[in-house]
C-alpha cells in the first residue's frame, strides 16, 4: 500500500467522501520495548522500484542510519523527483527532526519535530508548514501506546482527528481506523488479514516508520499478506533474500467493479 500525502490531507478526503523539543514526563506505569531480533535484519533498502520504474532512492551515513530519501513520480515516460526527506538525528540516534520537501507543489514543506518521554518513548510529533518567510506551527500529534508500549494505539491530532490501529497477538496492524471531528464512531479505512513470518522491509529505519505513520501506516512486525483498503481488496505475494527481508512484492488488487490490476514492487538492499 502506498500513500504519497499526509496524514492530514488523507483524513480530510476520507471525511469529504473517500470514506525546540518539549520533554515529557513518563506515565507511572511506562515499560521500555522489548527487541525481537527475529524481525530485525543487517539489511537496509537502497532503492525502491513500482513495475520497474525509479520510486525512492536511500542515503545513509557512516554508521548505516538514514538521513536522506528521494521520491520519483514512477512515471514511465517522464520520471521525475516530486520530494525530498531528511532525517535528523541527536547523538545517540534518537530521530528528532524529519523534513519534507515538495518539488511540485508550491508551499507544501513540512517540518517534523520528535519528542520523547524520559525513557526515549517518541510521544509527541509537532508539525510546521515550511513557506519562504519561515516555518508555521500547524498541528502537535500525540501518540498513545499499547499497555506494554510496544505499539502505537492511536495519532491523536491536535485538531480533533484520531488514528486508531487494532493489532494481532503477532504486533501486525490488524485494522486502522480514523475519527473525525463532529463524528461519534470510528471509519475504517483499512483492514488487514494474514502476515508472513518474515522481516519487516522497513524495519531497517524508525525514521521511515514515523513517516509510514503519518501516512496512517503504523509499523508492524512482519509484511501483509492481503489487507482492504477503502473496499478494495489486494492479495500480496512476496520474494525475499538469504535475510528473510522482501526483495519483490507482488500486489493483486481487485476493485469495486472487479477489475484486477497488478503492481510489483522491487527493493534493493545492502546487507552485512
Amino acid at each position: 500500500m502506498n500513500h504519497k500525502f499526509t496524514i492530514y490531507w488523507g483524513i480530510i478526503l476520507l471525511s469529504a467522501g473517500f470514506v525546540t523539543f518539549k520533554g515529557c514526563r513518563p506515565k507511572g506505569n511506562e515499560i521500555s520495548p522489548t527487541v525481537d531480533s527475529t524481525a530485525l535484519s543487517t539489511c537496509v533498502l537502497l532503492s525502491e522500484r513500482i513495475n520497474n520504474v525509479l520510486y525512492r532512492t536511500y542515503e545513509y551515513d557512516s554508521t548505516r542510519t538514514l538521513v536522506r530519501m528521494v521520491e520519483y513520480s514512477a512515471n514511465t515516460s517522464a520520471n521525475r523527483v516530486v520530494k525530498r526527506y531528511t532525517f535528523e538525528y541527536t547523538k545517540d540516534k534518537s530521530l528528532i527532526r524529519l523534513r519534507e520537501t515538495n518539488l511540485e507543489t508550491r508551499d507544501q514543506n513540512y517540518i517534523y519535530e520528535a519528542a520523547y518521554s524520559n525513557t526515549k518513548i517518541l510521544n509527541k510529533i509537532y508539525t510546521f508548514r515550511v513557506f519562504n518567510s519561515g516555518a508555521v506551527a500547524q498541528d502537535t500529534l500525540k501518540l498513545v501506546y499499547t499497555q506494554d508500549n510496544q505499539r502505537v494505539a492511536e495519532l491523536q491530532s491536535a485538531k480533533g482527528i484520531t488514528s486508531r490501529w487494532e493489532y494481532d497477538t503477532a504486533s501486525n496492524v490488524k485494522k486502522w481506523m480514523i475519527r473525525v471531528p463532529g463524528k461519534t464512531k470510528d471509519s475504517l479505512v483499512a483492514e488487514y488479514g494474514d502476515h508472513d513470518d518474515k522481516v519487516n522491509i522497513y524495519a531497517f529505519s524508525k525514521g521511515m516508520q514515523v513517516l509510514n505513520l503519518l501516512n496512517g501506516r503504523a509499523h508492524s512486525r512482519r509484511n501483509p499478506l492481503n489487507f482492504t483498503l477503502l473496499k478494495e481488496s489486494t492479495d500480496i505475494t512476496y520474494q525475499y533474500n538469504d535475510k528473510r527481508v522482501p526483495t519483490l512484492r507482488t500486489l493483486k488488487t481487485k476493485s469495486n467493479n472487479n477489475v484486477l490490476r497488478e503492481t510489483v514492487y522491487s527493493y534493493e538492499l545492502s546487507c552485512k
